[in-house]
């Protein structure tokens, strides 16, 4: 209590960050700095200190002072958060400790606290082949992301048609498919290739002479692709 009242008069406010915590602190609306774990004694006097807390449990960095402080104290931010965009004809996918955390569009970007990591960014280049690699297929299926791609299962005895913007790209064979769907449409189209049987029983048909015959028809087709 006597602490609280001598920084009071003494014109400070004291601080405890804890270990999963981290302060964005500015004073008569200059940046101070970014305050780490540990006890902080700073300059409050009337009113004057503005503080914007941080959870590491969130490692996503979102701030109003964001663009401001890359644009002016591009020493702190470089120190303290790990920045990642993505080119015009990129889609990254971002890993926090070798596990999958986010996916960005083309021409996003997204800031983490560096200690919340360790990150990684793998970058892949959309402007030519949509196609998903395999090994990032098995990370992506099941997760939120999958609205950035479109996915289909091709079975045995059945092919994929692929559409790229409404034209006809190729054709598929049966298994997983996964492709980006971020800057182009991408539909696939799944054909029976088995043979499919017909029976037509009971039908009637009256002959040029007027007799009434009783035709039962059976007829077999296949899709064929060449």
């Amino acid at each position: 209590m006597v602490i609280e009242i001598l920084d009071r008069v003494r014109g400070v406010q004291r601080l405890i960050v804890k270990e999963n915590q981290r302060v964005i602190a500015l004073y008569k609306g200059k940046f101070h700095g970014v305050l780490t774990p540990g006890e902080h004694v700073l300059r409050a006097d009337r009113g004057r200190l503005e503080i914007e807390w941080h959870d590491l449990a969130r490692p996503e960095f979102v701030s109003i002072f964001d663009k401001a402080l890359f644009r002016d104290h591009a020493e702190v931010a470089e120190e303290y958060l790990t920045e990642i965009r993505a080119g015009a004809d990129e889609v990254v996918v971002v890993s926090r400790d070798k596990r999958l955390h986010a996916v960005l569009k083309p021409e996003e970007r997204a800031v983490y606290w560096t200690e919340a990591g360790p990150w990684t960014a793998e970058r892949f280049d959309v402007a030519g082949d949509l196609a998903v690699p395999e090994k990032v297929q098995k990370r992506l299926t099941g997760v939120a992301k999958l609205a950035l791609v479109t996915s289909v299962d091709v079975a045995e005895g059945h092919v994929g048609l692929l559409f790229v913007d409404g034209k006809f790209v190729g054709e598929l064979e049966a298994g997983a498919h996964m492709f980006w769907a971020v800057t182009r449409k991408v539909v696939v189209k799944v054909i029976d290739l088995r043979r499919q049987s017909l029976d037509v029983t009971g039908q009637e048909i009256l002959t040029r002479d007027r007799v009434t015959l009783r035709v039962n028809l059976a007829a077999g087709a296949r899709w064929w692709m060449r």
